[in-house]
């Protein structure tokens, strides 16, 4: 028995003694940050914007707006607006209505929910002048220090407000006529279209061009209503419509580009939050040791590069193949590949899995196709 017990100790021993010296190797390995890739240097490059006057910046007045959702509750801009549940009802019934079905439908919609909508559009007038004022703004450019997960807007709440400010133009506050205003519906959709198309050349990460996208196809649903019921001509009213949508390498330079910020400051976040007294200190420990944020700069652009480089996939498959550090059959030699900034090449092995070009160009497809439809529109 005594020889068992021994033996058990000299294995856990060796096993402790093993473990101690790979922790050892892999703080050696990890004692320096790498230098800047050519890669990373050239999507800085991409990120250089030229600057503007705040107070002309539709994405900062945005913000002042409606606010953002970050966790850090000190620097929260609460949103000035907010919505009941049965304001939102309306709007997403009059867009059941009236997006891509006739005329008819829609005015029955505006005549049996008259009240109701004058009330909503008389409870947040301010906030439709706001709206107003932001479809003035001539740029939009979201700042460095904005691409984080603590600093995204609410944007659901521009949404609704966009949607209020639409029934403000569809019916009159003024007057006890119940029908659809259509000059001013379309004088609306020009002023929102030239905006939003604006927005979705000057957005620099996916989510905000998917805003834009978004509150583009609104526009479009609503112009289709109209020219199939009473104005095919409503499309070459609106100018934003009359280019086509189409993404540029530079779109997909500046896009691409602010997906790799946001990386890079959720990187330097995680070691800002590791600092914290409240954080264990072999926490802190791993953090410091194993995550290389220069390293891992590096590593998502070479995946930012290729992205914007690849040429779109005229099928569904994706092309960017994974790292062999993410994929390998040999799990030893993947296990080696980790053995410099595990946690960074961890975290970069999670943006291979979806196609995002393909992703925004599915997207542009869609658009330029309503609009298309929207063009040879005839009147019924």
């Amino acid at each position: 028995m005594m020889k068992v017990i021994k033996g058990l100790g000299i294995f856990v021993g060796l096993i402790c003694s093993l473990l101690v010296f790979t922790v050892v190797c892999l703080v050696a390995i990890n004692a320096t940050d790498r230098t800047k890739s050519p890669n990373t240097l050239l999507v800085e490059n991409w990120l250089k914007q030229q600057p503007i006057d705040p107070s002309e910046n539709g994405y900062e007045y945005a913000i002042t707006i409606v606010g953002t959702i970050g966790d850090d509750k000190t620097n929260d801009k609460k949103p000035l607006i907010s919505f009941s549940e049965q304001e939102v009802e309306l709007t997403d019934n009059f867009k059941t209505a009236c997006y891509q079905t006739d005329l008819i439908i829609c005015s029955q919609f505006i005549s049996d929910n008259s009240d109701s909508i004058r009330n909503v559009i008389g409870a947040h007038n301010a906030n439709i002048q706001q709206y107003n004022t932001l479809l003035d703004m001539p740029y939009w450019q979201e700042e460095p220090q904005s691409l984080t997960p603590n600093n995204q807007a609410h944007w659901g709440l521009l949404f609704k407000l966009r949607d209020v400010r639409q029934l403000a133009a569809i019916i009159s506050v003024d007057t006890s006529d119940n029908k659809l205003d259509q000059q001013a519906t379309v004088a609306f959709l020009n002023k929102d279209a030239h905006f939003w198309n604006m927005v979705y050349h000057s957005s620099r990460t996916t989510l905000n061009h998917m805003i834009a996208v978004n509150m583009i196809k609104y526009q479009l649903n609503l112009a289709s209503t109209l020219a199939k019921t009473t104005d095919a001509a409503v499309a070459t009213k609106v100018t934003a419509w009359q280019t086509s949508f189409e993404l540029t390498d530079s779109d997909f330079e500046r896009i691409f580009s602010g997906e790799w910020l946001f990386a890079h400051n959720v990187t330097e976040q995680m070691l800002i939050e590791v600092q914290s007294d409240s954080v264990a200190f072999y926490e802190k420990w791993l953090a410091y040791a194993l995550l290389k944020p220069t390293d891992s700069d590096n590593l998502m652009a070479e995946y930012i590069v290729s992205l914007v480089k690849e040429p779109v996939s005229t099928t569904s498959m994706h092309t960017l193949k994974e790292p062999n550090y993410c994929a390998n059959d040999n799990y030893f030699q993947q296990l080696w590949m980790l053995r410099y900034n595990p946690i960074g090449k961890l975290f970069n092995c999670t943006v291979y899995g979806t196609d995002y070009k393909q992703r925004l160009t599915n997207m542009n497809t869609e658009l330029e196709q309503l609009r298309t439809n929207l063009l040879t529109a005839k009147s019924s």
